[in-house]
């Protein structure tokens, strides 16, 4: 409270003429309230000077899912001769002109020297003279605790807007900022944080601890908790932004095993093909023990080190080995992009056994036309028993192993056949971007409604609620279901505006009968549209209906029709671990889906009528996703109907085979 009366009175004053003028005489300081204002006011006047208000024209409207505005920014001069650092936040929309205006009025076209991705900052450069440049906080003065004094300038040339805290925590985001309790938004991103001396502390950004897109952060905006990067680290990235080349975070190429920041297990679960670490010579299963010279027991303290680095910069990595005597060090040099993975694909189906079935080595099911495994000879009813010397128990696990190869590896295969031993040698490829015109389906034995309601098996058409919620959902589970065998799962995210429960409820149940398919329809809270915040609804509705039922986890897919496709990619790029496909109808993928990932491998199915505007959209899309080397179907629908229907039933069976398809190996 004391704080915010502080404050009122300091924006009263401001109002009252701060500007560049002298400070106007102040009455007897008594207390301690008129000590601090008076010192946040001369604070204020002493940066006031090197504060310059940022004008956007032009650019993007959006960004990814952030809506652009142009109102006037802020940037902090730090070069006597016109270089302005501001927030990189301030130029996401890539505006086709910057205008920089001085506190004394003048205005200055500006260009982009270059930007750092890593920090968020950006430099300008404006052809002026003679500016004055603010003192710095020395790195050793920063405390928490301390004042903090967030200002900008946007509307008013003679005063900046203040905002008071104090420094909260430092060395936040992985090392890289100062947080701070004064409120930071977009008015003031790019400003300066001083301290109670008037000395430049840091550059205000908005920063996610979790995330690292251009828009990171920014939902924070006047939450208390605000970022800076410190000024001794502006003052030393200036230098390399001057040279005119943009910076990048340095990426690695390794993954720990254990999950979360507080995992002590250090063992290196994966090595990117083609990246640095590969290159340098770590292997997976190497026990990570110091980063730079500085021991590390924490997957944090690897963060802290690693997510501070530039593309282009050297670490140094210091592992243990099985089978050394030694601890071994490597140096590697960071790169701005790894080599997107791409699996490598055998090319069979494996049987989909009973639970209760013990055969050794994995069955085939069906070898897919002009697969690796049919050129390899391959054939239906083998039992594939050894994959690359390696005996092979599941399906999961041979698809384990053929997932972390590549295209183009060779591989050899032990099978049985006709009980005899089989050796062959198979070059994999990639994964096909077709799906076969024929998959047989896999006869599953019946129940009768009567044995599974004996069990307490729930099928057919229901309706229900989660327990302790009032979202609601709807399922189809085959009438014939029986629990010895795993069923797959198509999750029906509904477009906004309609469920269409009746419409894929009808057009589905012969497919998913046929195909072993249980079906189920979350429902949004309010039908009109999908809050993101659903998306743990429908997790839990997953998982409820993985407890009640059978259900392979590789047949896990994602459906959806229109609009309902930003839903279901936000579920599918959030639970990577859940979902195995997402099939879209007269629907496109409007932002850049994450890396891929050999342990959770993801298929993308696309159907859209050839009439659709989309498709102008959605080609360059699909050229994307493929150079990111996601198996991707696209299926062109000519035919009668108008852009926006629900594809007939021929186009459907295809995704019905896509989803058959989806424990491929």
């Amino acid at each position: 409270m004391r704080r915010h009366l502080i404050l009122s009175l300091l924006l009263f004053w401001i109002v009252c003429g701060l500007g560049n003028s002298p400070l106007p005489a102040q009455p007897p300081a008594s207390d301690l309230e008129s000590l601090e204002e008076r010192a946040f006011k001369q604070a204020a006047a002493l940066m006031n000077p090197s504060i310059v208000r940022i004008e956007t024209v032009g650019g993007q409207d959006r960004v990814g899912k952030l809506i652009t505005g142009t109102g006037p920014t802020s940037g902090v001069v730090v070069s006597r001769d016109g270089l302005i650092i501001s927030s990189a936040f301030n130029f996401i929309g890539k505006p086709s002109s910057i205008l920089v205006t001085l506190p004394d009025g003048r205005r200055f076209p500006a260009v982009v020297v270059a930007t750092d991705h890593l920090r968020m900052l950006t430099l300008l450069k404006i052809e002026a003279d003679n500016l004055p440049i603010p003192t710095a906080v020395p790195e050793k003065d920063l405390q928490v605790g301390m004042w903090s004094i967030a200002l900008g300038r946007t509307f008013e040339l003679d005063q900046p807007s203040i905002s008071v805290g104090i420094v909260s925590a430092l060395e936040r985001i992985w090392g890289k900022a100062i947080q701070t309790d004064a409120k930071i938004s977009p008015i003031n991103y790019g400003g300066p944080l001083v301290d109670i001396q008037g000395r430049l502390m840091g550059i205000l950004v908005p920063l996610s601890p979790g995330a690292t897109g251009e828009t990171a952060g920014v939902e924070w905006y006047d939450s208390g908790i605000g970022f800076a990067i410190p000024m001794t680290d502006v003052l030393k990235v200036i230098p390399r932004l001057n040279t005119g080349k943009d910076l990048h975070p340095g990426l690695l190429g390794i993954t720990l095993s254990g999950k979360g920041d507080l995992s002590t297990e250090m063992n290196l679960d994966r090595v990117r093909y083609g990246s640095p670490a590969q290159e340098a010579g770590l292997k997976a299963g190497d026990t990570l023990i110091k980063l730079n010279d500085k021991p590390v027991a924490l997957h944090s303290e690897v963060k802290s080190v690693l997510m501070s680095l530039y593309a282009g910069d050297t670490v140094s990595l210091t592992v243990t080995r099985e089978g050394a005597k030694e601890p071994l060090t490597f140096k590697a040099t960071l790169t701005e992009k790894l080599v997107p993975f791409e699996s490598g694909f055998l090319g069979i189906l494996p049987v989909r056994e009973a639970q209760n079935q013990t055969t050794p080595g994995v069955g085939v099911r069906y070898v897919i036309p002009d697969s690796a495994a049919q050129k390899a000879g391959v054939k239906a009813k083998d039992q594939i028993l050894e994959f690359n010397q390696q005996k092979v128990t599941s399906a999961e696990m041979l698809a384990f192993l053929v997932n972390h190869l590549r295209p183009e590896d060779q591989a050899s295969l032990l099978i049985s056949r006709d009980e005899k031993p089989v050796k062959l040698d198979v070059k994999l490829q990639k994964t096909p971007d077709a799906v076969p015109a024929e998959i047989p389906t896999q006869a599953i034995p019946s129940r009768t409604a009567q044995e599974n309601k004996t069990q307490k098996i729930k099928a057919g058409h229901y309706k229900e609620k989660l327990p302790g919620s009032d979202s609601s959902y709807w399922a189809y589970v085959p009438e014939n279901y029986h629990p010895d065998y795993e069923y797959g799962l198509m999750v029906w995210i509904h477009p906004p505006g309609n469920t269409m429960e009746s419409t894929i409820f009808n057009e589905w149940k012969s497919i998913c009968e046929q195909r072993g398919i249980i079906i189920v329809g979350p429902t949004a809270e309010d039908v009109i549209r999908w809050n993101r915040d659903e998306t743990e609804f429908v997790e839990a509705v997953v998982k409820s209906m993985q407890q009640r039922y059978d259900i392979d986890p590789t047949r896990i897919f994602l459906l959806s029709h229109a609009d309902g496709a930003d839903f279901a990619f936000d579920l599918a790029f959030k639970y990577r671990e859940l979902f195995r496909g997402v099939a879209v109808t007269e629907g496109s993928l409007k932002s850049r889906p994450p890396e891929t990932d050999p342990d959770y491998p993801l298929s993308l199915y696309f159907a859209l009528n050839a009439h659709n505007p989309l498709n102008q959209l959605l080609q360059p899309r699909l050229d994307l996703i493929r150079e990111m080397n996601y198996p991707t179907v696209f299926q062109l629908i000519k035919n009668d109907q108008q852009p926006g229907e629900y594809p007939e039933k021929p186009f459907l069976e295809e995704i019905g085979r896509w989803a058959d398809s989806l424990d491929r190996i």
